[in-house]
């Protein structure tokens, strides 16, 4: 944002230097990145009269003007202009006038006759005035002014960045130059009184919500004329074309007290205005002549029969203020900010009343604008009167935080009084209402007792509190449970040889039907960067396969990955958030020499036992009878832990593998849930008792698997018996043959020998249902 002196001035009649200028702004939080001077190259462009005027001897179309300079001497000038006639007064850049277009002027032959410099014409200063070629001058200023004296003087702009909380109510200079008051201690010169709008129907406002206050003002104004010399000044310097006197006058209102305003031509408004939202695929050409597609989230300024303006953001072309406009519609009105944000972003269209109205404004500017705007237009001879005027909507409510000075001075480390914070608060626009404090409406970012903290220390300026180092009670940092859980669960996969990759959460919406995911728990990004991440991800199996996507498609290698990352879904109107433990590995051998083994399923149902026996969870595999679609059905096991599926070990579809340009596709996936955690945190204390092993060689029946004489043991609920794991299988003539090894330990004592026996043979008699009977 561009911030002009001159302009500062206006507000705060006893503005110090810019160098405390700068320091001030420093004060209230806005860095000044830049200062420049402005209008200097105005100082050589001085005034003359013109004492005689002759047709070129070698041009029909120029002619030699003699014009007297201050000094008395006279020069003269070739020039093509229609007028400058004696007596006339002009604007005359001597050699070496540096011009606003960046033309360093010089001697310069015209048709064999030298012209030193040139007279000026408004347009080649950057202004405008009412008719002719040349810049005729009736002001009472002798000869030899400069230009620049006349404008006022040189004037220093300064280049500010504005913090996003900031930028919310320090966007316009009356502002600034208040804030930079209070901490001064100077007065603001006064205000305009507030417009006082009549009780007229001119508008409806269909979304309330979207726009809270809605003003339209009737101007009849005189054409052909322009805006006054101090006015385009102002807005030369920050950087604004000059255009007509109600355009001009809004530009000016807009930095002047940060409320953006807009003009219709009356002769092309077909009323009452609505304040409306767009109809779905209604189409709007916009003054730059750009046609946009609007849809139902976008708020529409329009007539009975079109719409006229994108609310907040950019006029029509079809309802624009023209050179013989003579009545005009002065719109003033407050905004929801997030609505125009999102328009503007949405479009691309981030014109300064967007960005205005995209911060939020001041609802009390609705008031003050159309004031200002009158009385401009009324010193400049434009306004012949205002026709009707009417208001729709109130202003908003209030806020108001509770006065607590004890907690202030505890955030800052200060010891200052009350009062010292009453003077901040009330210096920056707050009012105090009993034990309360009451928020200025245009500060939208004040919520809490911390942001007047903030303003206490802006307004008394922060070197004025002295550095302290924090104090408090120190103690050892603690890992929360949950996290030391996750590293050892990452501990123990790496250790088992693969790579851990870290995906975003963010995915894409077309995996969905591959997945069989639910479309109701899906969650949507409100503004996502790309279609292909407007979901957070339901399971973490998608962002693995992509990874090994984008390897596959670069280097013909084997995939051995994993990750421990965050799902969501959303559950009725809540959203949850899961961790899963998510395992990636290729079924097929490596590219490398020597020639790796093939890896296999087994090394994934292994890294499951893996996971059980290093994290001391005691789960198990058991046969999965509805595992998901995109899963092998005859290749796959359900993990188990405490009765309760926490996960799968298994191989992908083949359709699956290819899709994501690899043969055969292995994946183990477990959710990483509060049962787990607490296990883990509270782990039991080891036995004191030596363990006891003993070997069962078993004949079992094919139709029976292991699960099932898993599940038969733990019927019988034995204490002492930790562990069970099957060491061997063979096939012989008498069947089939299954080695298992049982591990038997007790907290309370030495077990003998008849104790293990007994057990075993409960194990026997309960496994005799299913026809296993003990290897002779």
């Amino acid at each position: 944002m561009i911030v002009s002196h001159r302009w500062l001035k206006r507000h705060l009649p006893n503005l110090p230097e810019p160098r405390q200028v700068v320091a001030g702004l420093e004060q209230i939080g806005v860095e000044v990145a830049a200062t420049k001077a402005w209008g200097e190259n105005f100082a050589m462009v001085e005034l003359v009269e013109v004492v005689a005027r002759t047709p070129h001897p070698e041009s029909d179309h120029l002619s030699l003007v003699d014009v007297r300079r201050g000094r008395g001497e006279v020069t003269r000038i070739v020039t093509g202009a229609s007028n400058g006639f004696p007596g006339e007064r002009l604007w005359y850049a001597p050699p070496g006038t540096t011009l606003p277009d960046g033309r360093t002027l010089s001697v310069r032959a015209l048709r064999g006759i030298d012209s030193p410099g040139m007279l000026l014409s408004p347009e080649e200063l950057g202004y405008q005035t009412a008719g002719g070629d040349l810049w005729v001058w009736d002001g009472p200023d002798p000869l030899g002014t400069t230009f620049l004296q006349v404008i006022g003087g040189p004037d220093t702009l300064y280049e500010v960045e504005l913090t996003p909380n900031i930028a919310q109510y320090l966007q316009s200079v009356r502002h600034l130059a208040r804030e930079l008051g209070a901490i001064w201690h100077l007065p603001l010169a006064p205000a305009v009184a507030p417009f006082a709008y009549q009780d007229n129907p001119l508008a409806v406002v269909e979304a309330p919500e979207r726009c809270p206050l809605y003003g339209l003002v009737g101007l009849k104004i005189k054409p052909g004329l322009v805006s006054p010399l101090w006015l385009q000044t102002l807005l030369l310097a920050m950087g604004h074309r000059i255009i007509h006197p109600a355009v001009d006058v809004t530009n000016f209102v807009l930095w002047d007290l940060g409320e953006p305003l807009h003009a219709f031509d009356q002769r092309r408004v077909n009323g009452p205005i609505r304040v409306r939202l767009a109809q779905p695929e209604e189409s709007l050409t916009l003054l730059d002549g750009a046609v946009i597609t609007l849809d139902s989230r976008d708020l529409v300024i329009a007539d009975q029969d079109k719409a006229l303006a994108l609310a907040g953001i950019m006029g029509g072309i079809d309802s624009g203020v023209a050179p013989d406009t003579e009545e005009i519609w002065l719109e003033c009105a407050h905004f929801s900010a997030p609505g125009i944000y999102q328009s503007f972003k949405k479009h691309g269209l981030m014109t300064d009343a967007a960005v205005h109205f995209g911060r939020g404004t001041d609802p009390l500017a609705v008031f003050e604008a159309p004031a200002v705007v009158t009385q401009i237009l009324a010193e400049a001879g434009v306004l012949v009167e205002v026709q009707v005027s009417g208001v729709v909507g109130d202003l908003p409510t209030e806020r108001l935080i509770p006065f607590n000075p004890a907690r202030i001075r505890a955030l800052l480390g200060v010891e200052w009084d009350d009062e010292k914070m009453r003077q901040a608060l009330q210096g920056f626009g707050y009012a105090f209402l009993d034990t309360q404090v009451v928020v200025p409406r245009y500060r939208h970012d004040v919520e809490s007792i911390y942001d007047l903290a903030e303003d206490v220390a802006r307004f008394h300026g922060l070197d004025n509190i002295a550095p302290r180092l924090p104090y408090g009670v120190t103690g050892l940092a603690r890992r929360s449970a949950a996290v030391q859980f996750e590293e050892e669960m990452r501990d123990v996969v790496a250790s088992a040889g693969y790579h851990e990759v870290v995906t975003r959460t963010f995915a894409n919406p077309a995996w969905a039907p591959l997945f069989s995911e639910s479309e109701a728990a899906s969650v949507r990004v409100t503004n996502p960067l790309r279609e292909e991440e407007s979901v957070l991800r339901q399971h973490i199996l998608p962002s693995l396969l992509e990874v090994a996507r984008y390897n596959r498609s670069r280097h013909d290698l084997a995939i051995r990955i994993f990750e421990l990352g965050s799902v969501f879904a959303r559950e009725a109107a809540q959203i949850q958030e899961g961790r899963e433990l998510g395992v990636l590995l290729s079924l097929e051998p490596a590219a490398s020499f020597p020639p790796r083994e093939e890896a296999t399923i087994y090394d994934l149902t292994g890294l499951a036992d893996f996971l059980f026996s290093r994290l001391g969870l005691g789960g198990h595999r058991e046969a999965m009878p509805n595992p998901p679609a995109y899963v092998h059905p005859g290749r796959v096991e359900a993990l188990v832990v405490e009765g309760k599926t926490i996960g799968w070990v298994g191989e992908l579809r083949p359709r699956i593998a290819q899709h994501y340009r690899v043969r055969r596709l292995g994946a183990l996936v477990m959710q990483v849930d509060a049962n787990l955690i607490r296990r883990v945190s509270q782990p039991g204390r080891p036995s004191r008792f030596p363990e006891v092993e003993r070997d069962l060689s078993l004949v079992i029946p094919e139709a029976v698997p292991y699960q099932a004489l898993v599940q038969a043991i733990d019927q019988l609920n034995i204490g002492v018996l930790q562990a069970m794991r099957p060491i061997d299988r063979y096939h012989g003539d008498f069947g089939t043959s299954l080695t298992v090894r049982l591990r038997f330990q007790s907290d309370q004592e030495t077990l003998t020998d008849e104790q293990v026996d007994h057990e075993v043979g409960r194990i026997l008699e309960q496994l005799a249902a299913l026809d296993v009977k003990i290897r002779q």
